[in-house]
């Protein structure tokens, strides 16, 4: 009877065969590479990349890995936006990628870039502005009609606002406005003076008008009115004619319709709170008309002087400058334009007596406006 016998393994050498084992284990998993289940390793147009295990073609887009997005063009396929066409096109095997889909170990992405597109087309209607039409000729100016204000429909683009249509679909009226001066000939002629009241230069002025018994018409800044009101009421007292020049001195060619209606409006009312009496004619600061100035001016039922004659006097000349430069003007219903306030105007005082005692001599009589378009 034959016998065997088995023997058992220590306990402690199992242990050891099993260490051994993962050892040869871990040597040949370094010789081949350790597949990582935290990462992916994929291609993006050829460039090697390496995301984080559940990355989505969202991540590509993040990282700058893929071809940029579309553009946008005019209609004449100039890039009017860059980067706002269609979204880039990721493509694995030839299908594409949802922003949501998932990367897996071992793709090959290709991307696309996004198609240009041609910007929307936006429809507006503008207003026609009015514009101003003169008849006759002439330093004085009365409204004839306020004219009205055209609509005109454009399409152009959302983006370039290149302009693809234009429609009118109702035609601006002109405001027309009629020049007249004195018809008659009569050698007569007409001092104005702006930018006033002004302390020393306004009571100059005055004192040589009053002196020479001659009649002018005083256009007025509200807020000097304001300022100086004994001289204000001078003025209307020793018979001159009151016009309105802004209540600021603001050249209106700019101006909202609300600022040019406030500066006339204001106007207005510090001459007749001051002075008790409406201005009746009105004078733009610059000479500035538009048509919105003249609907303002029609509405306060005013009548607007420029002028004839422009002796420069504001930049203060010499005194034999600006004598000569107006007696040389001067014709039959001549408007003169001088200055009694708005800074120094020594020379403009010292030349009002000659200018008067020359045009009289030539047989001139001095007319407040009033006189001259009556």
């Amino acid at each position: 009877m034959s016998s065997y016998r088995v023997d058992h393994v220590p306990e402690h050498r199992l242990s050891h065969l099993h260490l051994v084992t993962a050892t040869v284990l871990l040597a040949a998993l370094v010789a081949v590479g350790i597949p990582s289940f935290s990462r992916v390793d994929i291609t993006v147009d050829g460039e090697s990349r390496t995301l984080a295990n559940g990355a989505t073609a969202t991540d590509l887009i993040k990282r700058g890995w893929v071809a940029p997005s579309g553009d946008i063009l005019d209609t004449e396929g100039v890039v009017v936006v860059q980067g706002r066409g269609a979204s880039v096109r990721i493509m694995r095997g030839g299908a594409r990628l949802r922003p949501q889909d998932r990367l897996a170990d071992g793709d090959r992405i290709i991307t696309l870039k996004g198609p240009d597109i041609v910007e929307t087309e936006v429809t507006e209607d503008l207003p026609i502005p009015i514009r101003v039409e003169f008849q006759g000729k002439g330093p004085l100016m009365a409204l004839v009609s306020p004219g009205s204000v055209g609509i005109e429909r454009q399409v152009k683009g959302e983006y370039s606002g290149r302009v693809e249509t234009t429609t009118v679909l109702l035609e601006a009226q002109p405001m027309v406005i009629k020049r007249f001066s004195p018809s008659n000939g009569s050698k007569v002629v007409a001092l104005t003076f702006d930018d006033g009241p002004w302390p020393r230069y306004t009571e100059e002025v005055l004192a040589v008008l009053a002196k020479e018994q001659v009649k002018a018409t005083f256009f007025m800044v509200g807020r000097q009115v304001y300022r100086y009101p004994t001289l204000v009421k001078r003025i209307r007292d020793e018979g001159h004619a009151l016009g309105n020049h802004t209540q600021g001195h603001a050249y209106l060619s700019k101006a909202t319709p609300e600022a040019v209606r406030a500066q006339i409006a204001d106007g207005q009312t510090a001459i007749q709170k001051t002075a008790g009496v409406k201005a009746g004619w009105f004078r733009p600061p610059g000479g500035i008309m538009t048509p919105i100035v003249g609907r303002e001016v029609s509405r306060y039922g005013l009548r607007v002087a420029m002028w004839t004659v422009d002796p420069q006097d504001w930049r203060r000349p010499p005194v034999t400058a600006i004598v000569q430069r107006v007696i040389t003007s001067v014709k039959p219903g001549a408007v003169v334009l001088m200055h009694d306030g708005g800074g120094e105007r020594a020379n403009t005082v010292e030349a009002l007596g000659p200018i008067i005692r020359e045009l009289k001599k030539q047989g001139y009589t001095f007319v407040t406006l009033d006189e001259l378009a009556h």
